[in-house]
Order: C-alpha cells, then sequence, then structure tokens
C-alpha cells in the first residue's frame, strides 16, 4: 500500500525584529494582531524542529510566510526554511502578505510607524527567492498574471503536489483566471490518468469554514463553480491558509464527487499548530500538533503566552474601557478605529464592558430575559451558568474560532443552549414586526449567518478539526 506524509504549515507571518520590537508603537501594533510578531521567528524555528525531526516525507507551506512582504522577514524565513530543507523536501506557495498588498510593510521606531525605507518583495522577486521550494522540481509550471508561480510537483512515487497562487483572478478578487483555471485541472487529470493523487494547497479558503459571515471575504472568487470542477477532475485534498482557523470542509459537487478543505491555523499565533496528514489507497488522517514551548531571547515560553496574547485582542479593549476615554481610544486608534466614528457615548460603553467582564452569564441573561418578558434565554441552562462570568465564556468562544473548537459544547449542554439562544435573537425579533425588509434579503440572511455561526464554533458539524480520518473515493 502506497502511503505519503506530510507536514502542513501556513501563515508564518514571520517579523524581523531589525524592524522594531519596542516602544509605543510596536506595541499597539502588537496588541491587535492575533499572532505573535517579535516572538514569530522563535515559534517558527521551534515548530521547524518538532517537524524536522517527524517521519514526514516532505513539508508544504501554504503562504504568508512573512508578515507584510518586508524582505529583511523573507531573508530569515528563508534561511531557517533552508535549514529545515536539509532534513525534508519543502514546497511553498506565497501570498498577498509576502508582496505587501496591503502597502503595511512598517518599521516602528518609539512612538513612530515609519513606512518610508521598508523594502519589499514583488510577486516575480518571490518566485525567483523561492524556486528551490516547488518551481525547481516541477512537472509543469504556471506563471499566474502578476509573475507568481504555480506548479505540480512529484513529491514521491504514487503522489503530487499541487501549489497554487491564488492572489489574483484577472478581475480584482483572490482565484484564478480561466486559463490559469485550465491549466489547473490539466495538472489534477494528468495525475488521474498516470494513477497518482494530488494534493493542493493555496492561500485562500475554497469553501467557508466557519460560515460566510465569518470567512465569506477570505474565499476565491467562484469558490463553488471551482471547488465542484476540481473534485470533478479528481481532486480530493486541498490545504488553504488565510483565516487562521483550524477546520475541516467538504463539498459535493453534483456528479457526487467530494472534495475536502483542510483550512489551517497559523503558525505563529494560538493555537501554534503544524499538521500531520497521512494518505494512503484507502483513508486520510489528518493530526494536528500543537507547539508547547518555545525559547525566546533565553526565556522558555510556553503555548499559555501564545494563548495569553491572542486573547489580548479583545481582553485589551475591554480593560482599556474601565481605564478611561483617552485609554479606549487611543486602543481603538490601534486598530484603526476613531473615537468620534464609533458613536456611542462612553459612559455606555464602561458600562457594558464592566457587565462583560464582572457578571455571570446568569446575571447578563437575566438582564435579557427582562428586556424580553422572559422569552430571551432559557432561564434553566442560565440557572447552570451563575458562576462562569461573561467574559471567561466569551474568550473561550473566541479561541473556539482559531482552534477549530477544542472546547466544544453539545446541544444538549447549558452553554450551547444560552449562546444560540442570544444568537437567535434578532431573527425572532423580526418576528415580533411585519416588516418586510427584515424578514427577507440582506437582515434576514445576517441573522441565519449569525445562529449558524454560534451553531458551528459551539459544536462543529464535520470531522473532529483536531485529529479526522477522511475517507477516499471509491
Amino acid at each position: 500500500m502506497s502511503q505519503l506524509k506530510l507536514a502542513v504549515i501556513a501563515d508564518l507571518h514571520y517579523y524581523s525584529r531589525t524592524l522594531g520590537d519596542t516602544g509605543g508603537a510596536y506595541e499597539r501594533r502588537s496588541s491587535t494582531d492575533q499572532k505573535c510578531l517579535a516572538e514569530s521567528g522563535a515559534i517558527t524555528e521551534a515548530i521547524f524542529a518538532e517537524i524536522a525531526a517527524s517521519d514526514c516525507d516532505a513539508v508544504l507551506i501554504a503562504g504568508d510566510l512573512s508578515n507584510d512582504g518586508e524582505k529583511v522577514s523573507h531573508a530569515e524565513v528563508r534561511e531557517k526554511i533552508a535549514n529545515l530543507a536539509k532534513s525534508k523536501p519543502v514546497y511553498v506557495v506565497y501570498a498577498t502578505h509576502d508582496w505587501c498588498n496591503s502597502d503595511d510593510a512598517a518599521r516602528y521606531e518609539g512612538e513612530e510607524v515609519i513606512h518610508e525605507g521598508v523594502p519589499t518583495m514583488t510577486p516575480p522577486e518571490l518566485r525567483e527567492y523561492y524556486w528551490d521550494y516547488g518551481p525547481k522540481d516541477a512537472l509543469s509550471e504556471h506563471v499566474v498574471e502578476i509573475g507568481a508561480s504555480s506548479y505540480c510537483v512529484k513529491v514521491k512515487e504514487g503522489f503530487r503536489i499541487l501549489g497554487i497562487n491564488d492572489d489574483k483572478n484577472g478581475k480584482g478578487r483572490a482565484g484564478y483566471t480561466d486559463e490559469h483555471f485550465a491549466w489547473i485541472l490539466d495538472q489534477i487529470r494528468e495525475a488521474k490518468e498516470a494513477g497518482d493523487t494530488v494534493i493542493a494547497m493555496q492561500h485562500h479558503l475554497i469553501m467557508p469554514g466557519i460560515s460566510m459571515l465569518v470567512n465569506g471575504g477570505q474565499m476565491i472568487a467562484d469558490a463553488g463553480e471551482r471547488a465542484d470542477a476540481m473534485a470533478d477532475a479528481g481532486l480530493e485534498y486541498i490545504f488553504v491558509g488565510h483565516s487562521h482557523m483550524q477546520r475541516i470542509s467538504s463539498r459535493t459537487s453534483e456528479n457526487g464527487n467530494k472534495l475536502w478543505q483542510i483550512n489551517l491555523g497559523s503558525s505563529s499565533g494560538y493555537p501554534a499548530p503544524w499538521t500531520m496528514f497521512t494518505v494512503d489507497d484507502t483513508r486520510a488522517f489528518v493530526d494536528v500538533n500543537y507547539l508547547k514551548e518555545f525559547t525566546f531571547d533565553g526565556l522558555t515560553l510556553t503555548d499559555e503566552y501564545i494563548k495569553d496574547h491572542t486573547l489580548g485582542v479583545i481582553k485589551n479593549i475591554i480593560d482599556n474601557a474601565d481605564k478611561g476615554e483617552a485609554a479606549l481610544a487611543e486602543q481603538l486608534r490601534a486598530y484603526g478605529l476613531k473615537w468620534e466614528k464609533v458613536g456611542v457615548p462612553y459612559s455606555l460603553v464602561r458600562i457594558f464592558a464592566q457587565h462583560v467582564k464582572h457578571d455571570s452569564v446568569k446575571q447578563i441573561a437575566g438582564y435579557i430575559n427582562k428586556l424580553t418578558f422572559g422569552k430571551g434565554i432559557d432561564k434553566e441552562a442560565a440557572d447552570h451558568l451563575d458562576n462562569v462570568k461573561l467574559a471567561d465564556l466569551v474568550y473561550t468562544l473566541f479561541l473556539n474560532v482559531f482552534d477549530g473548537s477544542v472546547n466544544k459544547f453539545a446541544p444538549d449542554t447549558a452553554v450551547y443552549r444560552v449562546v444560540t439562544d442570544a444568537a437567535s435573537l434578532p431573527r425572532r425579533f423580526t418576528k415580533l414586526f411585519p416588516i418586510r425588509p427584515l424578514k427577507k434579503g440582506k437582515p434576514a440572511t445576517l441573522f441565519r449567518r449569525i445562529e449558524k455561526t454560534a451553531k458551528e464554533v459551539l459544536w462543529p458539524s464535520g470531522p473532529d478539526n483536531q485529529h479526522a480520518v477522511l475517507d477516499r473515493r471509491k
């Protein structure tokens, strides 16, 4: 029986510390990011060490190798990739953060954010820079519109890797031009005719992992149509990154062909994952590994450090709401928001933040039930959560978004009943008022997506996102 083992990661977002890792400007930037910036190099090195010690046949890196396309970040991460490649073949695709699509590349000095004088790389330069990690050994290569590279390589007898650059579809969206997509389908069909299994990787999603509310803007254009065509051509598995959310999803075409999407979390943010993917003639196995500790500036830091950093994205707002309007306004500016545009009096924000931080779920449910005459939240379920702070529940669900719902809540649990009741309030509210625009169109769609998102974060509908067995087609 033939078998292939792949170690797969995505979204390293490697940040060179030479760009600044101290001072007010850097701290504000870091505090708004789910990922660790200054620590990204140490985290990457630790994960690469684990992968090098594993029994995988090859390594896939599915885009966003650098923080914002800085040449110095690429130089440092490529050196680490080269060291890993001494023990394992490495195949990479790059994405928008690798060529600074958003023009965000910067360095930080004291209170200043400086964009000038930070050289970045272009897609054609990236093709040459990472030539050794895919294109060099390609059976076929396609240079896309922006000068980046897609390629197909035979990684082992009976198996091929299809690395896809999906940054542009020629119409202003992520995806593929028709010419590029024809090449993709040709690679899949040719592999199938040769009796080889193809494993694809690209950066952007081809199906929503959690819901369209959360992931709709992270998908390629014409995602459903493209996914079905790839499945009908013979593709069974595709790895994606971008969302930083661990999720296993599937879609079945009208012809009955299933395509599995394995969405990878960011290796430099919580939960710092890397995935071992094993495929043989009959099944595929997905096993997610989590970095437990790494060394940074001589200190041994654990996964709790990474978790706390990610939670800081929302904790910082709640905590600063208690420190006065100036502190909150400064924190919002770090997120790119201006206080005067929020349009809510600070006193209300402060009261709301205090309730979130200090009240139990039962207390909050009680407030809602008073406003809804007892029809808002399941009282019996809420009574079981008297000792659970709303903030702690919010933090758990926030982490679930990224880690694939490690802490699951089954439909018969109090948490599930309370949260889904809360998520359904907008839809139930519209039933009280015969306002047609609320019952149909965009508002109604939004309300349904809110409910679907809550249910999916609480209790995922697909395979286990940490350890799954995915049957192959007959």
